[in-house]
């Protein structure tokens, strides 16, 4: 099955989802993405930034508290204005993450268990 194929499956699974990308935390760059409604590559691009920025500062905070030895947290969620954004990375530092925009946080939590098996199937290679 493709990436789009599994990120249109990822989405279809809650309602409230409005968006599954995947990307790459390293160059900022969202590789696939699947939403009812086209977005400029830009903005995903930006959605990205803001998940790097976001593990960044909960990594900072995780050192700055003497737990860095503790397992990193996987995931960000940013809440706005009509929305809830969800931002899932991969362990081991690859990089690879999967961002997830929905309606608002009960949809985001509920696409968390969902998206964090898409994840490991992609970084695992299943």
């Amino acid at each position: 099955m493709t990436l789009a194929r599994q990120l249109d499956d990822l989405r279809r699974q809650e309602p409230g989802c409005r968006l599954a990308a995947f990307g790459d935390l390293g160059a900022t760059i969202v590789l696939r993405s699947s939403s009812a409604s086209g977005h400029p590559q830009e903005y995903l691009d930006d959605l990205c930034q803001q998940a790097r920025r976001g593990f960044l500062a909960l990594d900072a905070a995780a050192r700055a508290a003497g737990t860095a030895a503790a397992a990193p947290a996987d995931d960000v969620l940013v809440l706005a204005p009509g929305e809830a954004r969800l931002f899932l990375r991969a362990a081991g530092g690859t990089g690879d993450a999967v961002l997830c925009v929905c309606a608002d946080a009960d949809a985001a939590t509920r696409l968390a268990f969902p998206a964090r098996q898409l994840l490991a199937a992609l970084v695992g290679g299943v």
